[in-house]
């Protein structure tokens, strides 16, 4: 089973509850944060990419002339139909749009199923001259807490294929032409049953993910704030949301 197909599997199985699979998903904190850094007016075009349930895209319907949404996940992207104009079921490595006809893209927690390269020259392409893209994707702390961080995020979520800590996408993004031009930390206390509560493991996988926690470093249970309770743990994730911006 190749990357596309693990991802599109387990999204399948995440589809039904997917709202409720982490605090940060419906976060109206964390939804105006990106709303804000990306600034649309109504006379312009936003694609959201891997809009899947569409909570993202909600916040620009209405606000922008045009609100496109990009997904690969048909199951994902049901409920999503009233928040977008237009749907697009395809991948973001191959954005079916033409060069400089979108004035926005976003993306929130879809990169790190994605050919990082390719789907980042994608996201240039499209973009208009002086366009702007606005991204938001959980990243480790630093080199501290790297290898405990990656380790859970990959046991929670087997599709994955890239993990970030600051600094890497904003140099793949100088990389792929588009110029950084905002960096804003974002905090969100997770309980970790439900953040692992997704529908799309078993139970002897839920089960690793807290043994992970359980024989973390210091370093990681200092930097993550992680609390154990009786029947949970807690955990403060970073999320970094990233402004970057076409040349004209």
């Amino acid at each position: 089973m190749d990357n596309k197909e693990k991802a599109l599997e387990h999204f399948r199985e995440r589809s039904q509850s997917y709202n409720r699979s982490s605090r940060w998903v419906a976060d109206e904190e964390l939804l105006g944060l990106i709303s804000a850094l990306t600034a649309i007016s109504s006379d312009e075009t936003l694609l959201d990419l891997a809009t899947g349930t569409g909570l993202v895209a909600r916040c620009f319907r209405g606000k922008a002339k045009e609100v496109i949404g990009l997904d690969i996940s048909r199951d994902m992207t049901r409920s999503a139909s009233a928040h977008v104009d237009r749907m697009i079921i395809a991948p973001m490595e191959a954005v079916p749009l033409a060069s400089a006809s979108v004035d926005a893209c976003v993306c929130r927690q879809g990169l790190q199923f994605s050919n990082l390269p390719k789907a980042l020259e994608e996201v240039a392409r499209v973009l208009k001259p002086g366009g702007r893209a606005v991204f938001c994707h959980l990243n480790a702390y630093g080199p501290e807490d790297r290898s405990d961080a990656f380790k859970i995020q990959a046991l929670r979520n087997p599709a994955r294929i890239n993990f970030f800590m600051p600094g890497d996408l904003e140099a793949a993004l100088e990389a792929a032409g588009l110029t950084v031009t905002r960096n804003v930390r974002h905090l969100s206390r997770e309980s970790v049953n439900t953040w692992i509560g997704h529908g799309a493991n078993r139970p002897e996988e839920r089960e690793a993910i807290r043994d992970a926690y359980r024989s973390s470093s210091l370093e990681f249970k200092r930097l993550h704030r992680v609390e154990m309770t009786e029947d949970d743990i807690f955990d403060t994730m970073l999320f970094l949301l990233i402004r970057a911006e076409k040349k004209g």
